[in-house]
């Protein structure tokens, strides 16, 4: 299997603007510039960053030492939106997570030693499925807040969803880690870089496709507020955004569920 291509940094948490990026192809085919319109003003007023990505180590395959990407995307006390200095509370804050994160990984570090190549892939398959059903729930809570129209609780869903992605995250890099330190596996190692790859792209695009779906809801409330007769236009391109996003989503899928079967042809063949 040849090395995965290393895509954009997304290592420095989902950036509305960074999420818009994906949506701008249809206006430089002449489009409606839709990169600024029609953003929720919950969302706007969040220093333009939803950050659910920033401490998932699978958005940045090199965090376990994997050399399948070199983003080199690091902290350096200003926020990824614009470049605002954080506070010395937020700064703490974050040195705690990171020093948490660390100690939290070497605890799943020394634990993942004691097991052979099929336990390790078998972890990897189960934090996978956890990841599936950490997906559902995302899109199942986005699914209340556009029913509901409260757009404020979808920081208190990302960061829930940081959470969990983010001890999954850790468990499947630290298998990652043993089987190349431990048992000299680059073959197993190279499948894992891309499913985070293709993992970390999937993240991207889900980000995306939720702003896509928060502003067509927000356009929506705004033209029944006002005439009752929304402009088609744009809510017919916000609509088409969506079904190329989740056709983006499901090519990505396609790709993660490709280096899984590989990884499964894998598991077979040490079981046999």
């Amino acid at each position: 299997m040849s090395p995965p291509t290393p895509t954009s940094a997304p290592g420095r948490g989902i950036d509305v603007r960074d999420a818009l990026s994906i949506l701008a192809a249809r206006t430089e085919r002449g489009g409606e510039d839709l990169a600024s319109a029609s953003v929720p003003d919950a969302l706007k007023e969040m220093g333009q960053t939803i950050d659910i990505a920033k401490q998932m180590e699978f958005a940045q395959p090199n965090a376990a030492g994997c050399d399948c990407a070199k983003n080199g995307s690091a902290f350096n006390g200003a926020d990824a939106a614009g470049g605002n200095v954080l506070s010395e509370e937020e700064k703490q804050k974050h040195e705690a997570v990171k020093e948490e994160r660390a100690r939290r990984g070497e605890e799943i570090r020394a634990q993942l030693r004691t097991m052979g190549v099929g336990e390790l892939l078998g972890m990897i398959f189960g934090a996978q499925q956890e990841r599936v059903a950490t997906y559902k729930a995302f899109e199942d809570g986005l699914s209340t807040i556009l029913a509901s129209g409260n757009i404020t609780t979808y920081p208190a869903m990302c960061a829930k969803v940081t959470a969990t992605f983010s001890v999954l995250s850790d468990t499947i890099n630290g298998a990652k880690a043993t089987l190349e330190e431990r048992y000299n596996r680059k073959d197993i190692s190279t499948v894992i870089c891309q499913l985070q790859i293709s993992e970390g792209e999937k993240l991207n695009l889900t980000a995306a496709l939720h702003l896509e779906r928060l502003r067509l809801r927000n356009s929506e409330l705004d033209a029944s507020l006002a005439s009752g007769e929304g402009d088609a236009r744009t809510m017919g391109l916000l609509k088409e955004g969506i079904q190329s996003l989740e056709r983006k989503i499901a090519g990505t899928v396609e790709s993660i569920n490709e280096a899984l079967e590989e990884l499964r042809c894998i598991a077979a063949d040490e079981s046999e």
